[in-house]
């Protein structure tokens, strides 16, 4: 491997490395830190020796006219090459020339990443120990229809309905009885009177209202965002940090592991926060205007990261985001997987049953996505974006 020469920035490497892949030179590049000029430069290297002369010329030509159309014309791998391990000695010698002061090194550290998971974890089993808490004290049947505290406060809202069954809950016990049906009828009552507080369970509800499949006496139009109006804002995207069961948190923190690190290398911390919460909030709020509050998870995030870097692939593949087509392709495969399930399970409930049987925010994985991918394509979340 040699090195040839540098250029001004990564944008302009990596067109020059896209050209030269396009004549059969195989080549690499990566920013190096300036002494004399007190400035990044990125350098770029050939790996074979006989294609050092033509590489030469060229780099010549492309510093003289970096616009020349035959330069815009080149196809765009989808990211940058790294360079073999072998090679590392010998390019380490050259790089004496051009080095990285000690200070300047970054060391690679993910905080948000970190963070995300830990907290994510950190609640799961904490809903847990208070699921368990709730059996103990109430019986099966208080743990299906009740909310544990954590998902009180955290959910996207806790209607009057949900608020007034929390407090039947306290006031009996229903250990002794698995089914609503088996509970005494004065205290039976007393809980379907909870249900019919009028109680916003989401478009779809509406939908099958309308077609009859839901009677039209229970009261699922009713007042919207009800915590949040009251100031407890974070309802908007705490939902995201909630989970239902062991997979769902396995599968969600180990997508997170991977796209958010990629993401977190590229972008400061105020821009991944940012991206967090807007893509949380959308996602959050699409998601309760079509089916209502009762829905958890951070995969509506998680689609919205691969939208977003299939964005910056697009748009500026200089950044050297390495998803493949194959992890996009499984995403996209899943997510309509998903989106061909809820509507068999609308069709089903319209034809045959009364509600929609599919529990499943699709609507959160398709919004993230979407609003992942307009983020992407905005200059403020470019790498090189001050």
């Amino acid at each position: 491997m040699r090195l040839i020469g540098s250029v001004d920035n990564e944008k302009k490497a990596f067109v020059f490395y896209s050209f030269l892949l396009s004549e059969g030179i195989h080549s690499t590049y990566d920013k190096v830190y300036d002494q004399q000029e007190d400035r990044e430069i990125v350098s770029i290297w050939i790996y074979e020796e006989d294609e050092i002369e033509r590489a030469e010329s060229y780099l010549a030509d492309f510093k003289q006219n970096p616009e020349d159309p035959k330069y815009a014309k080149v196809e765009f791998p989808v990211a940058p090459p790294q360079p073999p391990d072998l090679f590392a000695e010998e390019k380490e010698g050259e790089k004496k020339k051009i080095a990285i002061p000690p200070e300047r090194r970054k060391k690679r550290s993910y905080p948000v990443t970190y963070f995300i998971i830990f907290l994510c974890v950190l609640l799961y089993f904490w809903n847990v120990m208070e699921q368990i808490t709730m059996y103990k004290q109430d019986g099966i049947l208080a743990r299906q229809i009740g909310l544990t505290p954590l998902q009180q406060v955290f959910m996207f809202d806790f209607p009057a309905s949900n608020q007034q069954v929390d407090a039947l809950l306290k006031e009996y016990s229903l250990k002794e009885y698995k089914d609503l049906k088996e509970v005494p009828q004065s205290e039976l009552s007393q809980f379907k009177s909870a249900e019919q507080i009028p109680t916003w369970k989401g478009y779809l509800s509406l939908v099958l209202r309308y077609f009859g499949k839901i009677p039209k006496s229970e009261p699922v139009d009713g007042p919207m965002f009800e915590k949040i109006r009251e100031g407890e804002f974070w309802r908007l995207f705490t939902p995201c940090l909630l989970h239902g069961g062991l997979l769902h948190i396995l599968f969600n923190m180990a997508w997170a592991w991977i796209l958010l690190r990629q993401v977190e290398e590229r972008l400061n911390l105020l821009k991944i926060v940012i991206f967090i919460l807007v893509v949380g909030i959308v996602a959050n709020v699409a998601q309760y205007l079509i089916s209502g509050p009762y829905f958890l998870g951070f995969s509506g995030v998680v689609v919205g990261l691969v939208g977003f870097i299939w964005a910056r692939q697009k748009i500026a593949p200089w950044e050297g985001y390495p998803l493949n087509r194959t992890t996009f392709i499984f995403i996209f495969i899943f997510i309509g997987a998903m989106f061909a399930l809820e509507i068999f399970s609308l069709l089903t409930a319209l034809f045959f049953a009364k509600e929609i049987s599919a529990n499943i925010a699709n609507t959160a994985h398709i919004i993230g996505g979407v609003s992942g991918y307009l983020l992407g394509r905005t200059t403020f979340f470019s790498r090189r974006a001050k």
